[in-house]
């Protein structure tokens, strides 16, 4: 976690991940064969969705329906992060996931 943070920091991470991710993600959401909601009513286990508030890259809508898909969907919204709340906001995306796993 902490090697993720030193390379979110990193100069021109951000822009990098930001032009890969939306060669895969158009005005409409995910392309092609990276859409997956069809099979999240498969899982059977408790499945945590975090995403973060200011996510430029995929709506939060997004986030809203993959949950409804889950039988035991849980979703955490951090504020003041973007597409990478694991790199941006470590600590809030740490204790979120602790409180998930220890549930």
């Amino acid at each position: 976690m902490a090697e993720q943070a030193r390379l979110g920091l990193s100069n021109g991470f951000m822009e990098t991940t930001l032009a890969a991710l939306r060669s895969h993600i158009g005005p409409a959401g995910q392309k092609g064969s990276e859409i997956l909601l069809d099979e999240l009513p498969r899982l059977e286990m408790p499945t945590l969705v975090v995403w973060g508030a200011l996510d430029k890259v995929v709506p939060l809508r997004h986030a809203h329906d993959a949950v409804a898909r889950l039988r035991h969907g849980n979703l955490e919204i951090l504020p003041g992060c973007g597409h990478l709340p694991h790199v941006e906001c470590p600590g809030r995306f740490a204790e979120v996931l602790n409180r998930f796993l220890d549930g």
